[in-house]
């Protein structure tokens, strides 16, 4: 689904190229249709669900993690550039 959005994204923001790709591409019908499968298969789905939410949470635990440590990195450089520790 978020590929069928970012393909819509990125070739719909040129000029021209976009609009008739909009014209041909209906992402959100696209998606529509996947999800109505998605639904018809439930009890697969479900594990499929759990693990991909727990994938995605994880990611994004990791990506705060990493800029509260960048951020920590720069600002005790920061201070120390600045003579203030």
């Amino acid at each position: 689904m978020a590929g069928n959005i970012a393909l819509d994204a990125c070739i719909g923001a040129v000029p021209l190229l976009g609009d008739v790709f909009d014209v041909a591409w209906k992402a959100n019908i696209r998606n529509v249709t996947l999800l109505e499968r998605h639904l018809a298969a439930s009890t697969r789905a479900k594990r499929a669900d759990r693990l991909f939410v727990a994938l995605l949470l994880a990611g994004v635990a990791i990506v705060v993690a990493a800029a509260v440590t960048v951020a920590g990195v720069l600002s005790v450089w920061l201070l120390r550039a600045l003579g203030l520790v």
